[in-house]
């Protein structure tokens, strides 16, 4: 071959080069592009499928994706990485993001209806709370929390029996007083009723449980056990005390303007999509034992009042519940709404 038809045969080797890489570009810069809307989901808790609110953002993402042909691009920022559930809240209320995760009682700082959720006594066991929740009664009664915020509820999930983790053993009703105690957010029925069994309520986000632990800040927290798992609280504190009658609830609340936007057929998608991904919860719920497990297997204890010791702390938040519930005319009905669909189960 001459030198001629070398250097041909190389700028030809080359230019193909360049052509097949402009296309791959241009082929990456089309699927880049594909996606119309961005929908972000923020959310407290660390990125590990052990904790139903994570496993639940991995199944809504693919479904959305899925189902919208990559019109809508979902992404997800777990472990506040868009901020603290203050701030998270407010930014959906803004439409600075468009879905935001926090443990129910929060959202009642947009909204106080949502507060109805955290009523202990409601349901007896969690599963019984999770098929409450999706009827569709109460779906469409929720369907008017958050109105006046912008915003409104895309799915509200169980994690699970409601947990108190405690440096002190909590193992009956004398163990709870004195106790200062994180809570789920500032509202009545969250406070109110640890103060009647003995304890100092103290609203704080979940970022802030683990160094206010460790510090002493706090002397204990309620939490669901795959979240106390995820943040590694055994670190901080060793017990964990189921607590009656409670289950921990999540929820993540939509910015209506993102909705209105994308239009009915994808916003259908989206709400569809967020039921789907629920079928995560049944799952969870069944590996409490697993939960359980893991937290012994490093070094922490996990108590279960005795009989006696529950039916007193039932009895001693079921009047203080009750009063708070009949203070406002909708809660009541909202109550009212959820304690008939619970014992329809």
């Amino acid at each position: 071959m001459t030198l001629t038809q070398t250097l041909g045969s190389t700028f030809k080797a080359s230019l193909k080069s360049l052509t097949c890489a402009a296309g791959l570009a241009l082929g990456l810069a089309q699927g880049a592009a594909a996606a119309d809307y961005v929908l972000k989901v923020s959310a407290p808790i660390p990125p590990t499928e052990k904790d139903v609110v994570y496993a639940w953002m991995v199944a809504f993402e693919k479904g959305v994706e899925e189902s919208s042909g990559g019109r809508i691009d979902v992404q997800l920022y777990p472990a506040n990485q868009l901020g603290q559930l203050p701030a998270a809240i407010e930014g959906v209320a803004m439409g600075t993001i468009e879905v935001t995760f926090s443990i129910i009682g929060f959202f009642s700082s947009i909204d106080p209806r949502f507060q109805v959720l955290d009523a202990g006594g409601l349901f007896p066991t969690a599963e019984v709370a999770m098929s409450t929740l999706q009827k569709p009664e109460v779906r469409e009664m929720l369907t008017g929390f958050g109105a006046n915020a912008g915003v409104q509820p895309l799915t509200v999930l169980i994690d699970g029996q409601g947990v108190i983790i405690s440096k002190e053993p909590i193992e009956a009703m004398v163990d709870f007083i004195g106790k200062k105690v994180r809570s789920g957010g500032a509202t009545p029925l969250l406070n109110e009723p640890l103060q009647a069994v003995g304890a100092a309520p103290v609203a704080m986000s979940l970022g802030e449980v683990l160094p206010a632990l460790q510090t002493g800040t706090i002397d204990a927290a309620t939490n669901s056990m795959g979240v106390v798992n995820a943040f590694k609280m055994y670190d901080a504190a060793k017990n964990v005390t189921y607590l009656p009658g409670n289950y921990t609830t999540v929820g993540a609340v939509i910015n209506k303007d993102f909705l209105a936007m994308i239009g009915p057929e994808l916003g259908q998608i989206v709400y569809d999509e967020a039921h789907k991904a629920e079928a995560v919860v049944a799952r969870h719920l069944a590996n409490a034992e697993k939960l359980d497990a893991a937290w012994e297997a490093n070094g922490g204890r996990v108590i279960r009042m005795s009989p006696s010791e529950v039916k007193t702390y039932l009895t001693t938040i079921a009047p203080v519940v009750s009063k708070i519930v009949g203070q406002s005319a909708q809660m009541q009905a909202d109550y009212d709404l959820l304690e008939t669909a619970a014992k329809a189960e």
